[in-house]
C-alpha cells in the first residue's frame, strides 16, 4: 500500500493574495507547516511585498495593510526558501490548485519552468468524504471537526487549520476505506 500519509511527512500551505485573478494578482503572505507523524513540527511564514497597493476588500478580509508590507521581500526572493521548506513532501492545501497556480506563476518567472509537486486538496477530499455538508469552507470544516482556529484569512492560521482538517479527513479515509497512501488519496479525490 505504501507509506501511510498519517504516519509520514506532508506540508500544508496557504497564501493570501491581492485578488483571485492569478494573472493580475500577487501574493502578500505565504505560510507552510510541516506535519510529521500527525504532529505539526515546524512552520514557515512571511509577509510578501506585492509591488502594488492592496485593495480595500483584501485589507478588510485579511487585516494586512500596505504599511505591513513595506520592506518585506518579494515572492521571487521568498520562493527558494519556500522550496527548501517543502522539499519532497506532499503539499496539502484547501483549494490547493489556486495556491499551486500562484506559486507556478512565480516559479516560471524565476526558474523558467512550471512548478510541479505532488499535492492533495482538502476541499475536494471533504466534498467526496462528507457529502451533504452545507459548506466546505475551511473554517466550516474546522467547526465540523471541532478544531479551534484563530485568524481566518491569515496564511499561518489557515495552513495550520488545513493540516488539522486533513488529518481528520485521513482518519475517515483510513477507518472507512483503508486508504492511507498518497497515491490512493489522490486517486480517491479524483474519482
Amino acid at each position: 500500500m505504501g507509506e501511510l500519509l498519517m504516519e509520514s511527512t506532508f506540508v500544508s500551505i496557504d497564501l493570501e493574495t491581492t485578488g483571485i485573478n492569478m494573472e493580475k494578482s500577487h501574493i502578500i503572505e505565504i505560510a507552510c507547516v510541516r506535519v510529521e507523524g500527525g504532529v505539526i513540527t515546524e512552520s514557515f511564514s512571511t509577509l510578501v511585498y506585492p509591488g502594488e497597493f492592496i485593495p480595500e476588500r483584501i485589507k478588510k478580509l485579511t487585516g494586512i495593510t500596505n504599511a505591513m508590507l513595506v520592506g518585506k521581500p518579494s515572492f521571487e526572493e521568498v520562493l527558494p526558501r519556500f522550496l527548501r521548506f517543502i522539499g519532497n513532501s506532499v503539499i496539502v492545501g484547501h483549494n490547493v490548485k489556486r495556491d499551486i497556480g500562484f506559486i507556478d506563476k512565480y516559479h516560471r518567472t524565476v526558474y523558467g519552468k512550471p512548478f510541479k509537486h505532488p499535492h492533495v486538496c482538502t476541499l475536494e477530499l471533504a466534498r467526496k468524504l462528507l457529502p451533504g455538508l452545507k459548506s466546505y469552507r475551511l473554517y466550516d470544516l474546522a467547526n465540523y471537526f471541532g478544531i479551534e482556529h484563530s485568524k481566518e484569512h491569515r496564511a499561518l492560521s489557515d495552513a495550520q487549520t488545513t493540516a488539522l482538517v486533513f488529518l481528520k479527513l485521513l482518519n475517515i479515509l483510513w477507518s472507512n476505506f483503508r486508504i492511507g497512501s498518497y497515491l490512493e488519496v489522490k486517486r480517491f479525490s479524483k474519482a
